[in-house]
């Protein structure tokens, strides 16, 4: 498991010209509460018995991350040469521990031998989670399916258009922008964007985007509507809607490729399967800023392109984007990192899953290429990152369970989930044999604040934070009231108790334990007090407790 805190800063102008310099830093867990938990290799497609998986996609939600929905192409109907695709879908409802995998097909009248592209999103909102796919047939076009909370089945699907030229689509969910207590889904593809009012169940027709490929929508925190995509050139695009999808501004360029390709070729990369270069998106939920990751080339290492992950920011709703520069570190000579895909937690935090080669020395178009997934992880808005190995070994492309001669096929994409303190990448590996789908349940550090001891009025007790940053000073707040107040210094960081109280500070030992001993007056006992625990220094707050002193 690797474990890298790099500043690395390959930077370059988003329009023109090309500067590039390297610092990278292999540093110390200084100023990061503790490592995240990276439990094993879960595979999620189990009844896809050896037929291959690819393209994936998973979801979650912060109100309860014990629900997770995850997708994948899935070819278990397929015979010999006969290729018959379906979209896969797998439930977990205790945390990614265990899964039901089935297949999720279009309605009735719209089903077809391909049914792919699958997609999936959340509403934290509500708890809702989407699953849906395309089916290519004349009657075919873009379905979706609601699962609502606490079930482990979907809603029947619907048809959110009927047309068989359809192509790549995704979803996002996210608050209303006229109406704080009410839900849209969108849905975005080749054709334009398409909004659901009614969670999922009618939907516009498409309103298009303009030429392109691989619409992602995103939703900010007050029902801004943002879609990156590729056109096909040098740009990586984005679109904007204020108004919930009705209407779009023009098009903003966040960054400009110093290298471009089709959407069919892998050439640049190990193996033999197609690498289009697809962009990530996501948005912060507190402050509202918005992150882009796309791959390109860098320059040639070895004698073979290099290719990394480009990060951006906007931090004014997309209008205006840093310089792109490389957040990945690498090996010497540099592999290739491909396929991000990124999410931003509750509390700020970006996560992302990639492709990695950095562990084999290869050349671009070796037939077997060798290959890895990683995990990263930015809790200074992406300033800083550290990364880690999830797959156990690296696997071979060659093995993609897949009868297609020398022609091979990983997918377009991979999937990463957030729910409260939990993350749950979704990628494929070959380690069996053939393609399948896996994940892992990361839990993260989260600041925690313990019940007092021995929680009685009239007399001393002991308060205390449990993973807190060794060194720094963790401030303890209550109230008798639930509300919402700006922590001073951290955007976008608030406590969730009215007029907030500092009861006192500690510094937290080597474990991330601080801790606190004061004396609890007898007229605190039998009233609910409101107990947090603030780190200003990395800008965390704990669990809010509602606590009854006996």
């Amino acid at each position: 498991m690797h474990n890298r805190h790099c500043t690395r800063t390959r930077s370059r102008a988003a329009a023109t010209g090309t500067a590039i310099s390297t610092a990278c830093l292999i540093l110390s867990s200084t100023g990061f509460a503790q490592e995240p938990i990276i439990g094993p290799q879960i595979r999620i497609d189990v009844n896809g018995g050896v037929e291959a998986a690819n393209e994936t996609t998973i979801s979650s939600i912060h109100m309860n991350p014990n629900e997770v929905v995850a997708g994948w192409n899935d070819w278990r109907e397929s015979t010999g040469f006969s290729e018959i695709i379906r979209m896969g879908v797998a439930v977990s409802n205790d945390g990614g521990q265990t899964w039901e995998d089935f297949l999720l097909r279009a309605p009735s009248g719209h089903q077809s031998t391909v049914e792919g592209d699958p997609m999936t999103c959340y509403d934290n909102r509500t708890g809702t989670l989407w699953a849906g796919a395309m089916s290519w047939t004349g009657s075919g076009g873009v379905y979706v399916a609601r699962k609502r909370p606490g079930e482990n089945t979907f809603d029947d699907p619907v048809m959110t258009y009927v047309y068989g030229g359809i192509d790549k689509g995704w979803m996002a969910a996210g608050v209303d922008p006229f109406d704080p207590n009410a839900t849209r889904v969108y849905v975005t593809y080749n054709l334009g964007n398409q909004y659901s009012t009614d969670m999922g169940q009618t939907w516009t027709n498409p309103r298009s985007l303009g030429s392109g490929i691989g619409f992602l929508p995103r939703v900010g925190p007050n029902g801004e509507l943002y879609v990156a995509y590729w056109d096909y050139g040098s740009g990586v695009m984005l679109a904007r809607s204020f108004d919930g999808g009705q209407s779009f501004e023009p098009a903003v360029r966040i960054a400009t490729r110093m290298d471009t390709w089709s959407t069919q070729d892998g050439s640049r990369f190990p193996g033999s399967f197609r690498v289009p270069p697809l962009n990530s998106l996501a948005v912060d939920p507190n402050n509202g800023t918005v992150y882009s990751v796309y791959f390109d080339t860098t320059d040639w290492s070895g004698g073979y392109r290099n290719v990394d992950l480009y990060f951006s920011k906007s931090t004014d709703q997309g209008a205006n984007w840093t310089t792109p520069r490389v957040i990945n570190s690498d090996s010497n000579p540099a592999g290739d990192q491909f396929f991000p895909w990124i999410e931003v937690d509750e509390r700020g935090w970006i996560h992302m899953v990639f492709y990695d080669t950095r562990h084999t020395v290869q050349a671009d178009n070796a037939p077997h290429g060798m290959f890895d997934a990683y995990y990263a992880l930015s809790t200074d808005g992406g300033d800083t990152w550290r990364e880690y190995r999830l797959t156990p070994n690296s696997f071979d492309s060659y093995y993609d369970g897949l009868d297609r001669g020398s022609s091979q096929f990983l997918g377009d994409y991979l999937g990463l989930a957030v729910g409260g303190n939990k993350v749950y990448p979704c990628y494929l590996s070959t380690q069996n044999g053939d393609s399948d789908t896996f994940s892992h349940v990361i839990t993260l550090p989260v600041l925690e604040m313990m019940k007092p001891i021995p929680g009685v009025s009239g007399q001393d007790n002991t308060f205390e934070v449990h993973n807190a940053t060794p060194g720094e000073a963790v401030h303890f707040v209550y109230g008798l009231r639930q509300g919402s107040v700006n922590v001073p210094g951290c955007s976008g960081l608030t406590v969730s108790v009215r007029n907030p109280t500092i009861m006192g500070s500690a510094v937290a030992d080597a474990s991330g334990i601080a801790s606190l001993g004061l004396f609890v007056p007898g007229n605190a006992g039998g009233r609910t007090i409101y107990l947090q625990g603030v780190e200003r220094g990395t800008c965390q707050v704990s669990n809010l407790l509602p606590f009854v002193f006996e």
